[in-house]
């Protein structure tokens, strides 16, 4: 991966503004990826940046701020409303290699780079279809409904 120091960023993209932003929240890995990473940009492209937080999940209270304030000060700093923050940790393999081969590292060690690649695009994640998927979701709608006096579904053996 290539680093953004060591790479011209986008005409009116500051390295030191996108730093001091993303410094300012638990971000340990910041990648710029997409059309203005890889020089092909154009005046209405929207800005991607991928990050990792630093001990924060998004189970956490603090998880929606952290990444919505993140979301709306890079879009203050790099003067678009069009900017597309994405948690690398959450996002699908797939994504993951594309930020991974093609993405300007802002913040972070190429270490923690090598080290989230591989968590993230080893194919170690469990593959379900979306009816495995849709199933779960129910069953875990039933199990936190299951002392409501009305219930989700009329019985246990539903059809579906």
């Amino acid at each position: 991966m290539r680093s953004a120091a060591e790479t011209d960023l986008p005409d009116g993209v500051s390295l030191e503004a996108l730093r001091e932003v993303l410094e300012a929240y638990p971000v340990d890995v910041a990648i710029l990826f997409g059309s203005h990473a890889t020089g092909s940009a154009h005046s209405g492209s929207d800005f991607d940046v991928a990050v990792s937080f630093r001990n924060l999940e998004p189970t956490e209270a603090e998880y929606n701020a952290a990444f919505f304030g993140l979301s709306a000060d890079l879009s203050e700093t790099l003067e678009s409303a069009d900017v597309d923050l994405v948690d690398v940790r959450r996002c699908s393999p797939a994504l993951a290699e594309s930020i991974f081969d093609r993405g300007l590292l802002l913040i972070g060690e190429h270490r923690d780079v090598t080290t989230l690649r591989r968590e993230r695009t080893t194919g170690e994640l469990p593959t379900r279809s979306p009816r495995e998927r849709l199933e779960e979701a129910i069953d875990k709608i039933d199990a936190h409904l299951e002392n409501v006096a009305v219930p989700a579904t009329e019985n246990s053996s539903r059809d579906r």
